[in-house]
């Protein structure tokens, strides 16, 4: 009974708590993030050195939403970093 109270426990835990925003989230997971989630994703990019996203992380975060919809099987550092 301990047993299945860890795993419920677990469980709850594992889907209650979102996702975090990562800048090496998949183009076509970052498009279906909230804003909230999309400018987490862009402050880490910035955060690992990304130019774009340090000068303007609201620039940046449309930037990324553009480039994203092509770009679907990219991470967001990648489309950020890109040159075209």
């Amino acid at each position: 009974m301990r047993c299945a109270g860890v795993v419920l426990a677990s469980w709850i835990l594992a889907v209650s708590l979102p996702a975090s925003a990562h800048a090496e989230t998949l183009c076509r997971d970052f498009n279906a993030m909230d804003d909230t989630a999309k400018s987490a994703a862009v402050q880490e990019a910035a955060a690992g050195g990304n130019a774009v996203a340090q000068i303007s992380p609201r620039d940046a975060v449309a930037l990324a939403e553009a480039m994203c919809r092509v770009r679907t099987g990219e991470t967001v550092l990648q489309v950020l970093n890109s040159k075209s």
